[in-house]
Parts: structure tokens; C-alpha cells; sequence
């Protein structure tokens, strides 16, 4: 048995809350944060840092029953991890993309494993519920962080008349990505450059599909399994 299966088996009781913690540390992080805290303040920025932290933290606990993909997600989140440490110290601006870059990769292989488990087959349990939430808010938090990163590499692919490229405040993008998400549209920002109005189309997109997917592979996955009750009987 590898070191990863090892470890992975002594942290199956937590891979077992995972999805509920998960979920409530992207609650806090997403709507608490920007609620209770001033936009840009460093008090906002350390535990907006901390949160998404332990979000990736989190992440890799629940891919633990895929070895493999734990192993590249701990490599990729650890990363993430350290270059948003240093960015507190040089506020360079390759620190800050790679910063970007980095924790959107961690996200984007946590939401694929998510994924995996969500739409995998399985009996309807509260887990795959939490996990079916959870991809939706981290589907969110992906493209903002994908937003952020469009806007340090191409100048002016945003407008705004309250947004500075050189801002550092996740809860812009993460306000933007929720509002274009679930298809709002205050239109207080505007996607500019081409790129910039692609991703916006496509989270659009994603926003309209995903509930009606995620509803339709619930009821499947609830009807055969009372099929295959019924069978047994």
C-alpha cells in the first residue's frame, strides 16, 4: 500500500464531512466576508486569504479516495498557497498573477473531482447534496478568480467607474462572477475585451444549465435506486 493510499485511509473520517465543511467555509468566504468587512481593507484581504486557504485545504480532503488526482491537487493547492503568502511580501505584479493563476488551477481541479462525485453513481445521500452546492458556489469563485487574472494580464478588459486594475479585492470579481453566474446583470461592470465577454457568455451559460442538470441527475440517480429497492423486494 502507497504512502498516499495510507494516508488517504486514515483520513477517510474526515473525506466523510468534508463536503458540509467545505460548503460552509465558501458560504462564509463568498457572502460573509464581502458582507461584514470594508472593501479592500487588510482585514478583509487576511481573512478572505485564510478562508480560501482552508477551501483548498479542504478540497484535497475530499479527493482523497482518488490517490492520483489527491496527490497533483495537494502539489497544485500547496503552491497556491505559498505564492498567496508571498504576496503579502512582494507585491510584484508576476506574484499577483501567478497567485491568480495558481489558485484557479487548485480550483479548477477541485471542482472537476467535485464533479466527479456529484454526477458519479450512488445512492442520493446528504454528502452528494453539499457537493452539488458547493461546485455551484466554486463554479462561481472559479471564474472570478479566472477574471481577476484576465484583468492583471489585459489592460483595460474591464469597465467600471469603481474598479482600478490595480485593485486587489476579490469581492469585485467575486460580486461580478455571481452577478453574471445566476444572469442578474446590474451592468455596473462591463467585460471590455473580447476575452473578457467569452468568459462571461460561458459562465452565463453554465449558470443557466448547471441547476437543470444537477436536478435531473438527482431525481435519475433517487429513481433507480427505488427501482433497484423495488427489484430486490
Amino acid at each position: 500500500m502507497s504512502y498516499v493510499q495510507q494516508l488517504a485511509g486514515c483520513l477517510a473520517p474526515l473525506r466523510k464531512a468534508s463536503m458540509a465543511v467545505l460548503l460552509a467555509l465558501l458560504v462564509i468566504a463568498v457572502f460573509g466576508v464581502p458582507f461584514f468587512t470594508e472593501p479592500g481593507s487588510v482585514v478583509g484581504r487576511i481573512l478572505q486569504d485564510l478562508l480560501f486557504s482552508m477551501v483548498l485545504v479542504t478540497g484535497v480532503v475530499s479527493a482523497t479516495e482518488r490517490p492520483r488526482a489527491c496527490l497533483l491537487i495537494a502539489l497544485v493547492a500547496l503552491l497556491a498557497i505559498i505564492v498567496r503568502c508571498a504576496s503579502w511580501f512582494v507585491l510584484a505584479n508576476l506574484t499577483l498573477t501567478l497567485r491568480d493563476a495558481t489558485t484557479l488551477t487548485a480550483v479548477a481541479l477541485i471542482s472537476v473531482t467535485i464533479g466527479l462525485d456529484v454526477f458519479g453513481p450512488g445512492k442520493v445521500k446528504i454528502d452528494r447534496i453539499n457537493g452539488a452546492i458547493a461546485l455551484y458556489i466554486l463554479l462561481g469563485v472559479l471564474w472570478a478568480q479566472a477574471y481577476q487574472l484576465i484583468n492583471a494580464l489585459i489592460p483595460k478588459a474591464f469597465y467600471s467607474a469603481a474598479l482600478h486594475t490595480s485593485s486587489l479585492d476579490r469581492s469585485i470579481w467575486i460580486y461580478f462572477s455571481f452577478v453574471t453566474l445566476t444572469t442578474a446583470g446590474y451592468g455596473d461592470i462591463l467585460p471590455v475585451a473580447p476575452q473578457a465577454r467569452s468568459l462571461t457568455n460561458l459562465e452565463a451559460l453554465v449558470g443557466q444549465l448547471y441547476p437543470a442538470i444537477v436536478l435531473a441527475r438527482l431525481v435519475s440517480l433517487n429513481l433507480g435506486d427505488g427501482d433497484s429497492g423495488t427489484s430486490q423486494s
